[in-house]
């Protein structure tokens, strides 16, 4: 449904007068609407329920461009910009006109390089390896939290050869006299053979005063006829705070917090799911994912544990649009219980209508 177009280079950067001689480029123009209205219980400290319209479930909304220019052989320059919005309101997300991606790159038969804001490895390899290709809602999506999802400032790689793919990005923190603050490193694998992928990765987040937080993982899915079935595990040790502070905490929730360097947050994640086509236009998808946690808030000692099942079922109108409906229900237990607004519980359910162009 992407919609391409042939455009002279010196048109589009308006130096055609250089006198320079340019190849054709191929540019696509291409996005996901994806609008819910979602149901919520437990959803503030005095455990009411709400209904809101929200992003999608599973995707994110987003417009792209992305392109490609042969340079003779099979180089190739290649470029993305990728955009990603709150349909029901019109705000960028992450305050950043493209902050989804925005990178310059080179491709050969000798693989893939990319300079500029990209996904991490770990993003990049669970995407294929968890059942719903990553949720949307914090609620279906909080274990991918410890992937940190993009990084800006970073120089990757990535190529393949008889199934097997191998990736690794390095993101400059760019502090004088620090290379090592809010830098990133990652790297992952993986393997593909008929109904078969399995992958492991690691990777190294580091804040301005350059403590690390760390994740690594594995994981696999295997196709019988129109099933696929999943499973993985997730580690990580947060000694900066960014997991429990920035990320998974309740923001009506007032935390005590301990020392991240002293105590760091350690995740045990672990999930397993499935996808049904069940015809052509009818599919099911479900997850499950448990978390036990230690030192949770920088605090030694304190444990906690949560768990979340997600179910969707999808319907194609078309090729390009889809409906859906989707249930989540989500409990933590002891230093946990800070991820949630009220109650040790929250269930989530919503439908949503989904186009794609």
């Amino acid at each position: 449904m992407k919609k391409t177009i042939k455009l002279a280079l010196p048109t589009i950067i308006g130096i055609a007068a250089s006198g320079s001689t340019f190849a054709q480029s191929s540019v696509t123009l291409y996005g996901i609407l994806d609008q819910s209205v979602r149901y919520t219980t437990n959803a503030d400290a005095a455990n009411n329920s709400s209904v809101q319209m929200t992003n999608g479930a599973i995707t994110n909304s987003r417009w792209g461009l992305k392109g490609s220019e042969s340079l003779g052989g099979d180089l190739k320059a290649i470029f993305q910009l990728e955009n990603g919005f709150e349909p029901q309101t019109g705000q960028m997300d992450q305050n950043l006109l493209f902050g989804r991606y925005a990178y310059v790159g080179l491709e050969s038969g000798y693989g893939t390089l990319k300079l500029g804001r990209q996904a991490t490895e770990g993003f990049n390899l669970f995407g294929d390896l968890d059942p719903l290709t990553i949720g949307n809602y914090t609620a279906n999506m909080w274990p991918y939290f410890l992937t940190q999802g993009r990084v800006s400032n970073t120089v990757s790689y990535a190529g393949s050869a008889a199934g097997f793919t191998v990736g690794a990005s390095y993101g400059f923190g760019g502090q004088p006299g620090n290379i090592s603050a809010d830098s990133y490193w990652g790297v992952r694998s993986s393997y593909a053979r008929g109904p078969l992928m399995i992958g492991a990765v690691y990777q190294n987040t580091r804040d301005s005063a350059g403590k690390s937080q760390q994740m690594w993982g594995a994981a696999g899915r295997y196709a019988i006829g129109t099933a696929t079935l999943f499973l993985g595990y997730i580690g990580g040790i947060d000694a900066t705070g960014m997991i429990d502070q920035d990320y998974l905490n309740d923001s009506s929730r007032t935390v005590t917090y301990g020392s991240f360097a002293d105590n760091p947050r350690k995740d045990a994640i672990g999930y397993t799911g499935f996808t049904w086509q069940i015809n052509p236009a009818v599919s099911l998808t479900s997850a499950f994912y448990y978390d036990s946690i230690r030192n949770v808030n920088g605090i030694g000692g304190n444990s906690g544990k949560r768990y979340t099942g997600v179910v969707e079922a999808e319907y194609a109108l078309s090729k390009a649009t889809q409906v859906y409906g989707t249930v989540d229900y989500n409990k933590v237990s002891g230093g946990a219980q800070t991820e949630l607004p009220g109650n040790s519980n929250q269930t989530g359910i919503a439908v949503g209508l989904r186009h794609i162009f």
